[in-house]
């Protein structure tokens, strides 16, 4: 097995990752541009660059 089909893995894994630390980072309220941060970074991370990897893999497999 590729590294490439686990990238989507990967990369799901480390956006829910960040949305469960600007949940803990809401709930402690102390410091909300962090909050935003990780929340968009997790989300980018989990819809956009887990669905490219995917899409990719997919194109990938194809082809071989």
């Amino acid at each position: 097995m590729s590294l490439i089909f686990l990238l989507p893995m990967i990369a799901i894994t480390m956006g829910l990752y960040l949305v469960t630390l600007g949940l803990w980072e809401l709930r402690t309220g102390m410091d909300r541009s962090r909050f935003i941060t990780y929340m968009f970074s997790g989300l980018f991370l989990i819809f956009v660059v887990a669905g490219i990897l995917a899409f990719g893999s997919s194109l990938f497999s194809v082809y071989m």
